[in-house]
């Protein structure tokens, strides 16, 4: 028997964004995490350098959290009770988010760097897992990786999520989100049953650190759809835990925030929700490319003469649907290209869908928070446009040279943009500073009065006044600072008549105004009427019995009144109010 000649194998190819080696490949992969992680921290670090945003949810998440303080087992116990007054002050459950801000008060206490740290950290390490997600989900392709890992690390949009202590639930939600996306790509390697049950895990972590990770099954069928995982009966009854967890983690947080976050459904017509969830989704789409206009906040449209709102909201539904049919088109569509486009859109809507404000919650139109996760979708789609044409015969593939060229470009004017919005988010003036630079008018009432009080709090009055003044300009019936005026004209300018003159006017617009009722007890009182200023302070008692200056002052006119017995009453009410208050 005559020997058979060996068969000639072709020669095995590698992708040009694959290292030529296994062994150089792994140290690769290490060197692109060490250094998305330094870049990450380097773009982020004037962070370390910022205080709380005590105006805002630093106040009940961080400076005034009782729930802090007690590391105990019957501590956590209550940290993780549902219903908790704490949960129903912010409107959200998440308390492995509570618990991790409880590690940073027993370590470091009120120091605002130790939780920046933890912040930054944890951005760090979400760009790592970013990389290493996309990494897998394309099959060790390293263009797509790289390129969402650097757009995830120093994207504008992201500062928000990172630079604010409050926002711990982003950075935490985060780590948990891309970490169960990770076991789940796992688990497609070779389905052991374990895999799936730690990304079934990492899931419920990450709902119990934000409720915006609800979104999670839905990225696994996309996963699915993108590998184009056979369809059965197996991929869909796999996917049952992860949506049962989510529709209670959903509902709890609608629950939640019904108490007082979610606005009335007919403050808004039907039509108008559209609009701005439309409106929302657009905005953030193109900040993706273009991060200008950035603000801590973004209030609603104000509405045109003709009661209409503006254009570009009127038009913001037509141009969802053109997106809609194209991505329709798009998905009919052969060939990695098209379903890549597919993925990342449909990545983007469905973790963004939840805060589009059709289901209108709070003041604000948009939050750049929000983009946190959902930007690695269109990062994506970049990543793998340019590793596309990189891998096509000359000259196409100068075609991908010059996009990845276009891509860093981005990237260095995004890390710059960054490293300087990071100050922004310094203290509450800075902040609230530039979000007026933005919006200088009426809908922004409320971030004056926010400012204001930080410049009161800094003994600037003049500042303070102008910022008043100019709530006043935007809204002369504004009862709160018509109160603050009048008591700035008592305490800081002496002008006691100035200061009845505002604060009488305060009490005809709202007479239930605890805080006028205070102001005008105490003024009435330095002008020697005692017994009109006793007459406003307990009609001051009747809504507010908890303020131990506003018993000690009622104790204070009794006495002048020459009725000791009355005295005597309220300064022990005060006494005892305050050793409560001391021992909670």
């Amino acid at each position: 028997m005559s020997k058979q000649p060996p068969k000639k194998t072709a020669p095995k190819t590698t992708r040009i964004s694959d290292p030529s080696s296994p062994e150089k490949k792994q140290y690769f992969l290490y060197g692109m995490m060490v250094m998305l992680f330094l870049i990450s921290t380097i773009v982020f670090s004037p962070i370390l350098n910022n205080g709380f945003i005590s105006t805002w949810d630093d106040g009940p998440y961080v400076l005034q959290n009782q729930l802090l303080h007690n590391f105990s087992w019957q501590g956590i116990t209550k940290i993780f009770s549902y219903g908790d007054t704490f949960q129903q002050l912010t409107n959200n459950y998440h308390p492995l988010t509570t618990l991790s801000l409880a590690l940073d008060y027993q370590v470091s206490g009120l120091s605002p760097s130790a939780y920046h740290t933890t912040n930054l950290i944890l951005h760090g390490l979400n760009a790592v897992l970013a990389f290493l997600f996309v990494y897998l989900l394309f099959r060790r392709r390293i263009w797509p990786a790289v390129i969402t890992g650097l757009l995830f690390a120093v994207h504008p949009m992201h500062v928000e999520s990172v630079a604010w202590i409050s926002e711990r639930k982003d950075v935490l939600y985060a780590f948990f989100f891309l970490a169960g996306l990770n076991a789940y790509l796992k688990y497609l390697e070779d389905e052991k049953t374990w895999k799936l049950g730690v990304a079934l895990l990492l899931f419920l972590f990450s709902c119990l650190s934000k409720a915006m990770a609800v979104p999670f099954p839905i990225i696994l069928l996309l996963i699915d759809y993108l590998q184009r995982r056979k369809l059965s009966w197996k991929p869909v009854v796999e996917k049952i835990p992860f949506f049962i967890i989510a529709l209670v983690i959903g509902y709890m947080s609608v629950h939640l925030q019904s108490f007082s976050a979610i606005n009335k459904f007919e403050t808004f017509t039907l039509y108008q929700r559209i609009m701005h969830a439309s409106y929302g989704f657009i905005g953030y789409f193109i900040r993706f490319f273009i991060p200008s206009g950035l603000s801590a906040f973004y209030p609603y449209p104000a509405i045109t003469p003709d009661g209409l709102l503006p254009l570009s909201f009127r038009i913001a539904p037509y141009v969802c649907l053109s997106v809609a049919a194209l991505l329709a088109w798009i998905s009919t569509r052969k060939g990695e290209i098209p379903r890549t486009i597919v993925f990342g859109v449909l990545f983007f809507f469905f973790t963004i869908a939840l805060v589009l404000q059709f289901l209108s919650v709070g003041k604000a139109i948009m939050a750049d928070r929000y983009t946190y996760i959902p930007y690695i979708g269109l990062s994506i789609i970049i990543g793998m446009v340019v590793e596309h044409f990189i891998c096509k015969k000359s000259p196409l593939n100068y075609i991908g040279y010059g996009l990845a060229g276009l891509t860093l470009i981005m990237v260095v004017i995004f890390s710059f943009i960054t490293h300087e919005r990071t100050r922004v988010w310094k203290d509450d003036i800075s902040i609230w500073s530039d979000a007026l630079m933005q919006y200088p008018d009426g809908r922004m009432n409320f971030i004056y009065e926010k400012r204001a009080r930080q410049f009161l709090d800094r003994n600037q009055s003049e500042a303070a006044m102008a910022d008043y003044q100019t709530i006043l300009a935007n809204d002369p019936r504004d009862d709160n600072a018509l109160e603050a005026v009048g008591r700035m004209y008592g305490k800081y300018y002496h002008d006691l008549g100035k200061s009845v003159e505002y604060l009488e006017k305060a009490y005809s617009i709202n007479p239930k105004n605890p805080e006028v009722l205070k102001g005008l007890g105490v003024v009435m009182g330095m002008k020697g009427e005692i017994a009109k200023s006793l007459d406003y302070l307990l009609q001051a008692y009747q809504l507010d019995q908890a303020d131990t200056i506003l018993l000690r002052n009622i104790s204070a006119g009794y006495n002048y009144m020459n009725m000791p017995a009355k005295a005597k009453e309220f300064d022990q009410l005060a006494r005892s109010l305050r050793s409560k208050q001391a021992i909670n």
